[in-house]
């Protein structure tokens, strides 16, 4: 293992976790019918995350205030305020992940979904 592959999966871990959290904030402002909660996109992300994530991204503050909107301000705010933690390093989401960055990415999202169904049962 060379020493940049740690640094990959840590970002491949990122990337699961930001995906969650911004999967969260569009279903509190859309309802379970939100793009990123569509069967296989998930997958796919893992695969290649900026693709899928680039617009989503643009329209988190609208998320936000949709959520808002919709009465589920006490849940949106907190997952709102931690998508920077998820931010990776370069400040630029992976274009692609490689087939064993993949997992980390898997194990980021379930354990950040996990994090927000325990803090907000709704979402669960």
């Amino acid at each position: 293992m060379t020493s940049a592959q740690p640094v990959r999966h840590a970002e491949a871990y990122r990337c699961g976790r930001l995906f969650a959290a911004v999967a969260a904030l569009q279903r509190l402002a859309q309802n379970e019918h939100h793009g990123l909660g569509q069967s296989g996109v998930a997958e796919k992300a893992a695969a290649r995350p900026e693709p899928h994530l680039r617009e989503p991204l643009r329209e988190i503050v609208h998320y936000l205030l949709q959520a808002r909107t919709r009465g589920h301000g006490v849940a949106a705010d907190p997952v709102f305020r931690s998508l920077t933690d998820f931010l990776p390093p370069a400040k630029t989401v992976p274009t692609s992940l490689s087939p064993d960055e993949r997992p980390d990415f898997h194990r980021g999202r379930e354990e950040q979904m996990a994090l927000i169904a325990k803090e907000y049962p709704p979402l669960g």
